[in-house]
């Protein structure tokens, strides 16, 4: 698989920059493929599938490598016995009808109904309990041939023909029978190419949590009682009936959006039937909160709006207040005694050299979130900066993610060299807003 269709494949996951620069450079790494930079997420109406289209090789690292895309862990023994008791020759068919599709997402030729929606999570708890469909949700490999069924996959581009009608629970568990077969076939293949590289990491993860607890640090069971908490407090959620997965990170050599943290637990939450996913990093050291994210269909509606500047500048009051709310009140920051914080985002336009200024200010684009970083004045020194906060949202006010960050220079540093990579890559000029908050009124 060439570097080029990995990157295309990770950017039609609606992910974090930073973390699509970290899922590259870390699969590129072990393929031998070399490096490749931070690109802006790419937006789509679609919905993005948990594992992107790509070689499964690829997809597989992806799966255990970096938890941005959840592993979709086969909990229940019925379920995976059911996936085993499938021939060979089938799951094979199966990852190479994902290779070739050229698209990184499903799409609906409606949205589930409320009702729906709701059956669907009633039957995926009754799924892993063994109750199974009794057919198998029909494939078409063209337009023509989609046209003759009332509920269908078509094959060529990862589209699914719903009804008008509302589905029956037999269609829906067809349904979430075909997800879970297209997932399973595709960790199959990656399990098989890549055991020892597998049982290595594995066992490199297990010495170095080890190290971290003899340390004094947390244990994992303590990382995700942790993570669950903070479920509840920045979601309002339990987690109750949603799939769960957790695995120690020694280093990332990027850090969170260049938050300087090492030795962390990734504990995710996976909503399945709403495609909705919870993603938590927490420090190995204490058990605190470094990142926390929010992956689902309303925040992905939401990256979709454009802003121009003066509505960008409208805005920032009303978020700023969010902002500032969602620091006292979900991360305990007082607020009142942060110095020198602020709002940033993004400014894109062309590149070309022999534009006139006008022109490319004329052409630009405001990036899809906004971040608000809280500095705090109180124990900082040279050697030790305080921890500040970047939280992020949509335009609109949609949470995207909250991040701590140890050396707020560092985090400007990363922002930089984003802009830079961006520009060597697309040809694209990126311009870094930054706005003291104290200046927004």
């Amino acid at each position: 698989m060439k570097l080029q269709d990995l990157k295309n494949a990770v950017e039609a996951i609606e992910i974090r920059e930073t973390m699509q620069q970290e899922i590259v450079h870390n699969v590129a790494k072990r393929t031998g493929r070399g490096k490749w930079g931070g690109v802006n997420a790419a937006r789509t109406h679609r919905r993005a599938h948990p594992i992107p289209r790509m070689a499964a090789a690829a997809a597989g690292l992806l799966l255990v490598i970096c938890a941005a895309i959840p592993v979709r862990a086969l909990v229940s023994s019925l379920v995976r016995e059911r996936m085993e008791e499938i021939p060979a020759e089938e799951h094979e068919a199966m990852t190479e009808m994902m290779d070739s599709q050229p698209v990184g997402a499903d799409s609906y030729s409606r949205e589930y109904s409320a009702d729906e929606r709701s059956r669907m999570k009633e039957l995926w708890g009754r799924y892993q309990e063994g109750e199974f469909p009794e057919g198998e949700l029909p494939q078409a490999d063209t337009e023509e041939e989609a046209e003759r069924y009332e509920l269908c996959y078509l094959t060529t581009d990862s589209s699914f023909h719903l009804p008008d009608r509302e589905l029956t629970d037999e269609e829906l568990l067809e349904l979430i029978d075909f997800e879970v077969k297209r997932n399973y076939a595709l960790q199959k293949r990656y399990e098989e190419e890549y055991a020892d590289e597998i049982a290595a990491e594995e066992q490199e993860r297990k010495e170095a949590a080890t190290q971290a607890v003899e340390a004094g640090g947390i244990t994992e069971e303590e990382a995700v009682a942790s993570a669950k908490a903070w479920l509840q407090t920045l979601y309002g959620i339990a987690g109750d009936g949603m799939e769960q997965n957790a695995y120690f990170e020694e280093t990332q050599e990027a850090g969170y959006v260049g938050s300087g943290e090492k030795d962390t637990y990734m504990v995710n939450w996976s909503d399945v039937p709403d495609r909705r996913y919870y993603y938590f990093y927490i420090s190995a050291q204490d058990g605190s909160l470094v990142y926390a994210s929010y992956s689902g269909s309303d925040l992905t509606d939401a990256l979709e709006m454009s802003v121009t500047p003066e509505e960008a500048e409208e805005t920032l009051p009303a978020l700023k207040a969010k902002a500032a709310a969602f620091a006292e009140d979900k991360l305990g920051v007082d607020v009142s005694a942060c110095g020198e914080s602020y709002a940033h985002y993004m400014v894109y336009l062309s590149a070309d050299e022999d534009a006139q200024t006008e022109e490319r200010l004329a052409g630009q684009s405001i990036g899809s979130r906004v971040g608000f970083i809280f500095c705090p004045d109180s124990g900082q020194t040279a050697s030790q900066p305080a921890c500040g906060y970047v939280i992020s949202y949509a335009w609109d006010g949609t949470f995207s993610e909250c991040c701590r960050v140890k050396d707020i220079d560092t985090y400007w540093d990363n922002r930089d060299m984003l802009a830079q990579t961006y520009r060597e890559r697309h040809g694209v000029e990126v311009r870094q807003v930054k706005v003291r908050l104290d200046e927004i009124r």
